[in-house]
């Protein structure tokens, strides 16, 4: 069984019609049987008459309870019936409750809703809608509370975000929603630690959306975005140029706004450090422009003090900060702030006042770990083991840089080829070999490099580990599954678009051998389709 989702959405949403139930499965009278992984029920609206129908979210397709103008409470009868008769499982889940259900009624279901030429394309297509819509809710409620919870539902979705940019970008007329999803997407993409599969489904939604729109300036800035972070800097600073101009064009001052600030940031990640400051000076004076998102205005300070901490200028660095900390302050908004908590924290080490850049870099990593901010983690525990070692605590400045290259190495073990990120690591591991011995640091290396990121994180913080919200309940990270080397052979084969024959004889085995390792991997990785296979071999590159 997998984890995927369905969720409760308005009636509007709901088709019309649905598919008869077969004698052999059981459910309740006049009930369709969804063929579909699981579902999401919210917390009930304050409207108790509320009018609810049962949406799909899956990439196994889908329908609905038949009719429209359902009331919640016969939704809810229907689904309880589904349950007590073993054909969901319900178990709790971020957002709500969720449901599963066997993968052998999951493509019953299909197989049925395929028997009429275009069902399956319009519930797939309402899906994506759906998805789209919850999106975009996430994105304009992005900068403010909730944080933690936004990110738990979204990785417990991945599965639904998936199917819903694979339809998008594999069906005629439908690529221009697949660009709109996946740019709207940027925040889960940058802040949650998916820059790689961001960028998979941008590349994907860009080839196919060449036309001069709102949403193709938005995936290029997105995308340039993502590609820093993976140290692609000539494709990165390309799509951020490109971005600029097709929204001066557009006059788009928003997306405008957007592509300056990855301009910027690519400079501050070349080293071009006077560059950098400049840009952001210059950003930062302007000011919110009509539309900006107040995320980008918030790392417009960040990424001014980050310029101004590097060059030594301290004093000014913590006056951009508290200033940047009153706007996110202002908004309950947490991940920003982790951010300004790290320049603090680097100002504070420039001005050798090591106790608080220490407190200041610790409240940043546990704002971090929150969201799943993999990138700033690993910026954090670099900081938090330079500062160990200032400090003396060289033992555990060797665990923090073990753990910091581990988390790292899944990001760019080069820490993107960044002169001053280099240095610093550099420097930390000299200071601590020097104290210890090479023998007793690289001991106490391999220690933090064999932690997992909540261990880590807990040991960093000089706590017992926490896992990450949603963590116990949804699939774990792509990262942490093992593939044997012959299925890594066939997964990077799927990758290329081989089918089954050409794998089989590529690698010169039995087409039903080549079979067998495409449906492992698929069960491995909890996936149902071979894009998605797809997807995870470009995030692991």
């Amino acid at each position: 069984m997998r984890s995927e989702s369905l969720i409760v959405s308005r009636p509007e949403d709901s088709p019309v019609g649905g598919l008869t139930r077969p004698p052999s499965l059981p459910g309740p009278p006049g009930v369709t049987l969804p063929p579909l992984g699981g579902l999401t029920l919210p917390q009930p609206r304050s409207d108790p008459g509320a009018m609810t129908s049962v949406a799909p979210l899956t990439h196994s397709g889908g329908v609905t309870l038949p009719g429209p103008g359902l009331r919640a409470d016969d939704v809810l009868d229907a689904v309880a019936g589904l349950v007590d008769k073993s054909v969901l499982c319900r178990e709790p889940g971020p957002g709500g409750v969720r449901y599963r259900m066997l993968d052998t009624l999951r493509q019953y279901g299909l197989e049925q809703l395929r028997r009429t030429v275009g069902d399956e394309g319009a519930v797939r297509r309402r899906q994506r809608d759906w998805m789209l819509r919850w999106v975009e809710e996430c994105e304009r409620g992005w900068f403010g509370p909730g944080q933690p919870e936004t990110v738990a539902r979204l990785r417990a979705d991945r599965d639904n975000l998936r199917a819903a940019l694979d339809f998008s970008l594999s069906i005629p007329g439908e690529a221009l929603a697949g660009l709109r999803l996946a740019g709207t997407l940027w925040f889960y993409w940058h802040a949650c630690g998916a820059p790689r599969e961001g960028l998979y489904w941008l590349d994907r939604a860009l080839a196919a959306n060449p036309e001069p729109t709102p949403e193709r300036a938005r995936g290029l800035w997105v995308a340039g975005l993502l590609a820093a972070a993976t140290q692609d800097f000539p494709r990165g600073r390309r799509h951020a140029r490109d971005a600029l101009a097709l929204a001066r064009v557009l006059g788009d001052a928003a997306e405008a706004a957007h592509a300056e600030y990855v301009i910027g940031v690519l400079r501050l990640f070349g080293d071009d450090l006077p560059g950098a400051l400049r840009h952001f000076e210059t950003t930062v004076a302007r000011g919110p422009v009509p539309g900006q998102h107040l995320s980008v205005v918030g790392l417009d300070q960040v990424e001014l003090a980050c310029a101004l901490g590097f060059l030594g200028e301290a004093d000014r660095a913590v006056e951009v900060c508290e200033r940047a900390l009153g706007l996110c302050e202002r908004h309950g908004e947490q991940w920003v702030r982790s951010y300004v908590l790290r320049m603090l924290a680097l100002a504070h080490s420039v001005r050798r006042d090591w106790a608080r850049a220490e407190r200041h870099a610790r409240e940043a990593l546990r704002l971090k770990l929150a969201v799943h901010d993999v990138i700033g983690i690993a910026l954090t525990l670099d900081l938090l083991a330079s500062i160990a070692g200032e400090r003396g605590a060289h033992r555990h400045a060797a665990v923090l840089l073990g753990g910091a290259d581990r988390v790292w190495a899944d990001i760019d073990a080069a820490r993107w080829g960044a002169r001053t990120l280099n240095a610093a690591r550099r420097d930390s591991e000299e200071r601590a070999c020097r104290a210890l011995g090479r023998d007793a640091f690289e001991r106490a290396h391999r220690r933090g490099g064999s932690l997992g990121l909540a261990e880590l994180v807990g040991h960093a913080l000089q706590e017992p580990a926490r896992p990450h919200p949603g963590e116990s309940r949804v699939p774990q990270d792509d990262t942490a599954v093992r593939l044997t080397r012959r299925e890594t052979e066939v997964a990077r084969l799927v990758a290329e678009g081989l089918a089954n024959q050409q794998i089989a004889d590529r690698l010169v085995i039995a087409r039903r051998t080549a079979e067998g390792h495409v449906e492992r991997i698929l069960s491995k990785l909890g996936f149902s389709n071979r894009s998605q296979i797809a997807a995870w071999v470009t995030a692991q590159r």
